[in-house]
């Protein structure tokens, strides 16, 4: 079996180590684990040290950010990455010789637009699945309201893009829904230390933001309100001058777990898999969409509607003060169950009965 990665962000990376820890409960292992990078984010360490030898980059797609670093350029993101396309074409044309010398019996993709591009020409014997949130787009009955229809447009054009090299597409969701044709709808996947840890509460808000400009904003809401305290996770260097109330954190998920389970809120850019971690314990959470991007908007939106966190529309000790712990149990019960769901889904053709 084989890991196509998406690396933008840690989403897609902890998506990744909660379906390794369950496969490998059923005795399946992964062979390979191809994760996109850029030069602009490092490939945590922690992961690094979970798939070992077993790690391959290769150059991927990303992003270029606003000056401010909270928002996205999208015309300039489609510009710089379409003059790249020569480099990316030779790294789908790699991926592929690995795909043929490692003669894996499936290949998950998760959310990777190189590694869709690769999967096109696997033979027919091999599985090809895709997983990710974003896959809600293509369901019936799926709103997200408001935003530019310009990059609705674009994200369904990326996501249709990866359910054509798929065989299968699992949408994971906070709450249980239908699917439809292909894609089928499952739980978020979420590792053990965090479906397994409970929450005790504490004095410090943990805070991890996608892009670091919201932390000059925080900075700001620390000197003005010396009694709110944070513990930051971020790619910034350790070394940056901080306020007295913010503790910088490089990116770690043990530290980040044991810092979450005894924390007074989270505090974090609209991604999904950090809500869907936080949700597990009933932990006070807010989200701020990171500016210009539309995926982000559409998960505000999921996490207010399933009840799971509030959206801040800028920091401020008021509105901190609106967070509040969440009635968790029905939504754990339904992440619990996605080790059987998905492993389901695999059964059969792909990893045998």
């Amino acid at each position: 079996m084989i890991f196509i990665v998406q690396g933008e962000g840690r989403g897609h990376l902890s998506q990744s180590v909660a379906l390794k820890e369950y496969l490998e409960e059923e005795g399946h292992s992964v062979e390979a684990v191809f994760v996109g990078s850029n030069p602009s984010r490092e490939i945590p360490s922690y992961y690094r040290s979970i798939f070992k030898s077993k790690l391959k980059t290769f150059s991927s797609p990303w992003f270029l950010r606003t000056p401010n670093k909270k928002g996205i350029y999208i015309g300039r993101t489609i510009l710089y990455n379409l003059s790249r396309t020569l480099v990316y074409l030779s790294e789908v044309r790699r991926i592929r010789k690995e795909f043929s010398r490692l003669e894996p019996d499936v290949v998950i993709n998760f959310y990777d637009v190189l590694g869709a591009l690769a999967m096109r020409t696997l033979s027919g014997g091999i599985q090809r699945i895709g997983i990710g949130h974003h896959f809600f787009l293509h369901l019936d009955g799926y709103h997200c309201k408001g935003g530019s229809n310009f990059h609705r447009l674009l994200l369904k054009l990326h996501t249709g893009l990866i359910m054509k090299s798929c065989d299968r597409v699992l949408a994971l969701s906070f709450l249980e829904q239908d699917g439809r044709g292909k894609i089928s709808v499952v739980p978020p996947l979420v590792r053990k230390q965090f479906r397994e840890a409970a929450y005790h509460g504490g004095e410090n808000y943990l805070v991890y933001l996608l892009n670091e400009g919201f932390v000059v904003d925080l900075i700001r809401l620390a000197e003005s309100n010396p009694d709110l305290h944070f513990d930051v996770f971020s790619d910034l260097p350790m070394e940056t001058p901080m306020p007295g109330g913010i503790k910088l954190y490089p990116v770690s998920d043990v530290e980040f777990n044991e810092k979450m389970k005894r924390c007074k809120g989270v505090i974090s850019t609209a991604g999904f898999d950090t809500v869907a971690e936080a949700a597990c314990m009933g932990i006070p959470f807010a989200v701020i969409p990171v500016e210009n991007h539309f995926e982000q908007r559409c998960n505000s939106i999921d996490i207010e509607r399933s009840g799971l966190g509030i959206v801040l529309g800028k920091l401020s000790a008021e509105n901190l003060a609106a967070m509040r712990e969440i009635d968790h149990l029905s939504y754990r019960k339904w992440v619990e169950s996605a080790g059987s769901r998905i492993l389901k889904q695999l059964k059969g053709n792909i990893l045998g009965d």
